[in-house]
């Protein structure tokens, strides 16, 4: 005699499997926790994917939101969802499955555009396999490694089913464990930073020129507006003043350019040979170092007649070099920067 419908009592749900649930439950929520958890650690703008960043950038215009406030609460925001759908992985066996597929089909996207955007045909195939996407901090592994990774355990999601009582329900409770997992997202600080390179000691002390005089403490993350900065004068804006002094006369009095660029930026290697590789130049330039890359990777400078600045190494600087600033008597008359055409950047240079 066959068991009755009420006689029987299910468990799981047919067409589970253990490797199912541990893939959902286990293996994809800690994936995610240990990058939340690097990211936090490190709180670096830069380690937003750029698509990431300009979706942030956009919402944060429309909503009129200060720049880098908007940043830091997008980067945290993010951080503690990643945070709260590791938790939710972890504690609802009806929703494991459908949370990891989507977290993974996020993440194969957003790394697709960011594989799409740092391809370099001048390079070749290699360019895949350089830079990073910050999903395990500024050390993690290139953005190509981690889509074949997060790829393998999509196709593994979409495969594997995991074994879960029939009846499952939601734990009462789901909704405040995720709340908590946004908590140290919002409450951990912003790094603080010494700066070693003549800085001030007091908020008040001013140079020969009336520019504050560095800070001793750095933030950690610098988003310079440059479009702000035309028409005010350049000792104003809080990047100049980390500049070590004295200062070039130029600075504060005639025309001069003020170039940001990195040493391992083969677009700023480009423009120095370009238009800065003669012995003498019609008009003084300062090239200013951006010192957050690994110097081991530097290229060779084409800027002889240059005079030759760094910001202090430390911060990261959300800056796309290079950028080409010209002043006039101290004020921003025209900026370039590595979102214009080179069309733009050399108007700026040539000041016409």
């Amino acid at each position: 005699m066959t068991d009755s419908p009420e006689t029987r009592a299910p468990t799981t749900h047919p067409g589970g499997s253990l490797a199912g649930t541990v893939l959902c439950r286990i293996v994809v929520p800690c994936w995610l926790l240990a990058g939340a958890i690097f990211k936090l650690m490190e709180l670096d703008w830069k380690l937003l994917p750029p698509p990431v960043r300009s979706v942030s950038g956009m919402v944060g215009d429309l909503l009129g939101r200060d720049p880098e406030m908007w940043l830091d609460f997008t980067m945290r925001f993010i951080i503690g969802s990643e945070i709260a759908l590791a938790i939710i992985m972890m504690a609802s066996a009806r929703l494991a499955r459908p949370v990891a597929i989507f977290v993974l089909s996020l993440f194969v996207l957003i790394l697709t555009i960011v594989l799409g955007q740092g391809y370099d045909s001048k390079v070749g195939i290699s360019s895949l396999f350089s830079g990073d996407c910050g999903c395990f901090g500024s050390a993690g592994p290139p953005p190509i490694i981690m889509l074949g990774i997060d790829g393998v355990l999509l196709v593994l999601a979409l495969i594997l089913r995991p074994t879960r009582p029939s009846s499952s329900s939601l734990h009462p409770g789901l909704i405040g464990l995720c709340i908590l997992g946004f908590v140290p997202a919002f409450a951990i600080p912003e790094r603080q930073l010494e700066n070693s390179s003549g800085a001030s000691e007091t908020l008040t002390a001013l140079d020969e020129n009336g520019w504050l005089l560095p800070p001793t403490t750095l933030k950690a993350n610098y988003f310079p507006q440059f479009k702000d900065w035309l028409g005010t004068p350049i000792k104003d804006q809080e990047l100049a003043q980390l500049l070590p002094r004295p200062l070039p006369p130029g600075v504060t009095e005639g025309e001069q350019l003020l170039i940001f660029y990195r040493g391992d930026c083969d677009h700023c290697q480009e423009m120095f040979l370009t238009y800065f590789s003669a012995p003498d130049l019609d008009i003084p330039v300062l090239a200013i170092d951006v010192m957050d890359y690994d110097v081991s990777g530097s290229l060779e400078f084409y800027c002889d007649a240059c005079d030759v600045t760094e910001l202090p190494n430390g911060p990261s600087y959300l800056i796309q070099t290079p950028v080409v600033v010209r002043l006039k008597d101290g004020l921003v008359t025209c900026v370039g920067d590595g979102t214009n055409s080179d069309e733009e950047i050399e108007f700026c240079i040539y000041g016409e």
